[in-house]
């Protein structure tokens, strides 16, 4: 399948800066979005994962009853200018060619 375009609802970015979940279940994600990346605006953390992943980039995962899912590492400067290496997760539903962001986290640095 030849996937059209990448696309992000301004509440997945928004996700990403929320800390509403406990530590080690989702909620450290916006001390990495927020405290580390610097990003205080979803619609900055959108554009700046836009800019960096293509349709080219991703690399399938699994296929699940709701359609093919996807990865892509990207590479992301925030506002803080601190660099970081982020694994995004995209879903194609079936039968369409937009790939849907799901979620966005921090690439574990090998040791």
């Amino acid at each position: 399948m030849v996937v059209s375009r990448l696309e992000i609802p301004i509440a997945k970015a928004e996700y990403l800066l929320n800390s509403t979940a406990a530590p080690g279940k989702g909620g450290d994600k916006q001390k990495f979005w927020c405290e580390i990346l610097g990003f205080k605006n979803p619609e900055v953390v959108r554009e700046a994962i836009l800019a960096q992943a293509t349709p080219d980039m991703l690399a399938p995962t699994e296929l699940n009853a709701y359609g093919q899912r996807y990865q892509a590492i990207i590479s992301i400067i925030g506002p803080s200018q601190r660099m970081r290496c982020i694994k995004t997760i995209w879903i194609v539903l079936d039968g369409e060619t937009v790939a849907r962001f799901v979620t966005a986290v921090p690439e574990r640095r090998r040791r």
